[in-house]
Formats: C-alpha cells, sequence, structure tokens
C-alpha cells in the first residue's frame, strides 16, 4: 500500500508544522494526526513510515528544495517532495548524486541529514569512516526490549512475545536483551509489556547502567525520570535506599506508575521532586547517577524530529545545565557516574574537561571499564582517555556518552 501524494503533502504539512512550531516529539504529533482525521490503522502504518523517513531526512531534501527553485521553508520543501510524488527512493538517489559534489563536511551532512553546523564540529573528533557509520546508524530504526529478571525468565519472555507475533533476535553476549525484528511496531500495547515481562529499553541504555555497581551506601538517581535505568538498576544492585530526584513532578508521576507496574512498591525507594543542580540531600556515602538531561543526539532513530530541534543555543544551554548538576553532586556523594545520551562533544568531553580544570584536585576518573561496545572518547579533549562512548554502529544502539568520577 502507498499514499495518495496529496494525503501525503496534507499530512506531511500540518506534521511539519506542528513539530517545528511547538518543538515536539514525532509519535506524539504523529498519534494526534492520526486521531483527529481518523486515519485507519492500515494507512497509519504506512504513513508512519513515509513521514519517519522524511523527518530523518529533513535537511537533507530542505537542501534539494532550495537547489531546485523551492522555498526552504516547509511548504516549500512540502511541494518539493510532492513533485517527486513522494517516492523517497528517488529522493535519497537525487540525495547522494547533489552529495558527491560537495566539500567531506557538507556531503555528510545532506547524505546522512543534519545540519551542517552540526556535522562541522563533530568532524574530526573521530574518524570520518567512524562518523558516518554513527550517522547512518542512528537514520535507522530499532527498538530493544529487555526481559524483566524481577518477574520472569528469558524462556518464558520469548514465550509470550512469540504468542504475542512479536519476533525478536537475542543479544548474543547481553542475556537479557532482545532486538526487535520489525522496528516499526509498535510495543506499547503488547501484553507482554503490560504484563511487565519486558521493558522497552535501548541496547546502550542497558550497557551504561550495566557500569553502575553500589556496593553500600545510598545511590542519589539525580535526574530520574520516566525511570527506565532505575529499573534495571534496582534489579542488579542490593541497595539500602535510593533518592529518586527529578526536576519535573509530571514526569515523576509517569515514574512512580513504571515503578510500581514493573517491580511492585519498593520500600526504599524515596521520590523527590527537587532540582538537582541546587538540592543538597542527606546522603550516607552516597553513589550519584546523573542521566543528565541533554539535546538526545544519540537518540534520533527514537525520534527523528530531534534534528529539527538542534541549535547551537539549545546545546549551550543544556552543557550549562549539565556542568551546574555535575558541580552540586560533587560535594554530595563518593562516586558520580554521568552520563548523556548526546553524540556531540559540547554534552560530553567538554563538559568533563571544564570540570577537570576547576577541581582537578578533587576528583580522579575510572579507567578501568571493560564492557563490549565501550569505547574511549572522541580525540582532542583532556579527558579523551578517561571518559567513554557506546557509538551507535559499533552497538547497534544509540549514542552515549560517560564518565566516572571518583570524588576525593
Amino acid at each position: 500500500m502507498s499514499i495518495n501524494p496529496q494525503k501525503a503533502r496534507f499530512y506531511a504539512t500540518i506534521l511539519l508544522n506542528r513539530i517545528t512550531k511547538n518543538k515536539t516529539g514525532f509519535d506524539a504529533e504523529f498519534s494526534q494526526l492520526v486521531r483527529k482525521y481518523n486515519v485507519s490503522p492500515r494507512e497509519s502504518a504506512v504513513l508512519y513510515r513515509l513521514l519517519y523517513k522524511l523527518l530523518t531526512y529533513y535537511h537533507s531534501v530542505k537542501f534539494l528544495a532550495s537547489y531546485h527553485g523551492f522555498s526552504p521553508r516547509v511548504n516549500g520543501v512540502i511541494e518539493y517532495l510532492y513533485t517527486r510524488g513522494f517516492n523517497f527512493d528517488l529522493i535519497l538517489d537525487e540525495v547522494k548524486e547533489a552529495a558527491s559534489t560537495l566539500s567531506p563536511i557538507l556531503r555528510i551532512s545532506i547524505l546522512y541529514g543534519y545540519p551542517s553546523w552540526f556535522i562541522r564540529e563533530l568532524y574530526g573528533k573521530t574518524s570520518p569512516e567512524s562518523l558516518e557509520l554513527a550517522l547512518k546508524s542512528l537514520n535507522e530504526k530499532k527498538r530493544w526490549l529487555r526481559v524483566n529478571s524481577l518477574k520472569t525468565s528469558k524462556e518464558e519472555a520469548l514465550e509470550c512475545l512469540e504468542k504475542t507475533g512479536v519476533k525478536v533476535k537475542p543479544h548474543p553476549e547481553f542475556n537479557e536483551l532482545l532486538l526487535v525484528s520489525d522496528p516499526f511496531i509498535k510495543v506499547g500495547g503488547n501484553e507482554c509489556v503490560k504484563k511487565g515481562l519486558v521493558i522497552p529499553q535501548d541496547i546502550s541504555s542497558y550497557i551504561s547502567t550495566m557500569l553502575i555497581n553500589v556496593d553500600q551506601g545510598d545511590l542519589v538517581d539525580a535526574c530520574s525520570a520516566p525511570g527506565v535505568k532505575l529499573l534495571q538498576i534496582y534489579s542488579l544492585n542490593k541497595l539500602s535506599r535510593i533518592i529518586s530526584v527529578d526536576i519535573s513532578e509530571k514526569r515523576l508521576r509517569t515514574l512512580l506508575k513504571i515503578i510500581e507496574y514493573y517491580v511492585g512498591k519498593p520500600y526504599n525507594v524515596i521520590v523527590i521532586n527537587a532540582d538537582s543542580a541546587k538540592n543538597h540531600y542527606n546522603t550516607n556515602n552516597a553513589t550519584i547517577v546523573i542521566d543528565a538531561p541533554c539535546s538526545n543526539s544519540g537518540a534520533i532513530y527514537s525520534d527523528p524530529a530531534i534534528k529539527l530541534h538542534l541549535s547551537k543555543r539549545s546545546l549551550r544551554k543544556l552543557s550549562l545545565t549539565q556542568r551546574n548538576i555535575l558541580e552540586n553532586s560533587l560535594t554530595q556523594g563518593k562516586l558520580i557516574y554521568f552520563m548523556t545520551c548526546s553524540i556531540h562533544p559540547s554534552e560530553g568531553e567538554e563538559v568533563i574537561d571544564h570540570i577537570l580544570e576547576k577541581h582537578e584536585n578533587k576528583v580522579t576518573l575510572e579507567t578501568s571499564i571493560q564492557l563490549p561496545g565501550v569505547s574511549k572518547g572522541y580525540s582532542g579533549y583532556k579527558s579523551t582517555s578517561r571518559v567513554y562512548r557506546i557509538q551507535p554502529h559499533e552497538v547497534n544502539g544509540q549514542g552515549f556518552f560517560i564518565a566516572i568520577l571518583r570524588v576525593k
């Protein structure tokens, strides 16, 4: 089944205008579009894939639209697509042809659909080949599930998924992880998820959480909501007390529902609505986890609308927030796990370099990590050899930055 070009033009115009105006995510706006215009389930499935690809390559299409004389604004981009019948095979062939004539940075920008300034700031931090593989991987939708070992076994989870028609491929090294064969299948309403047997969680989120080891004292989850990492930490560690903190009351309510849904009512979890860049807690020898607010540039395939929201200004603001949370945490914990779901160094190496320059006598960086898919940071920074990245193409997952700081 294909979408009539006139229908595609109508839906794409509404969706793009709403996303760019409201700075919202793809799935939320798409769901609203389907409800408002009563799109049939069959047509909705095809439309989702089409609009997902449009957002993924929006910057590429915008470049081509301008090249062919159309306005670079939303309506001009849509009209260019309409002249091509919304045929993305044809459009991506044009993208490849146009990109082949450009400079290395612009070629990568157009070929993979990223703002040119974003690629310019990444170029040289890793090899060009590795950069392209990472960007290509982030353009390809994926969906991972984690077996909830607190409620079931892997065998029971696989049996449940098979009965509900969800085909998965178990990860060869991480026993709890399952890759969904068709990433466009919706799993939120699946019976196995509803029963709490499996939890939607990306492999990179899983690996980064595997690094967290709490041998004693309290755990402070400083940016806790919506709670997927907290669930995994809870299953891996015997903790005396967890202090779950988030600045958003709404997101904390979601966190509480998720925790109760998957593990019941844990006796040792304290939930606090507060700003971790300012607040202090009554903790005992605390380990602090900071899954910091970030651009989510490492999670493009989970929401391609992220590409439309990237800006230098937002990155500067987020980087400052990350520094403030980390500096405040230095006064309260003995061991700090700092991580962002970002592939940009301003939300990784640059934050840690700032901390080292300001507090070098107060902190050291742990450098003994050995897990599949975890490699050293981008080149050219003071912290390069002492911080870590999970590259999307190396694990078939999101892009993550990780640093482990021990307070002296």
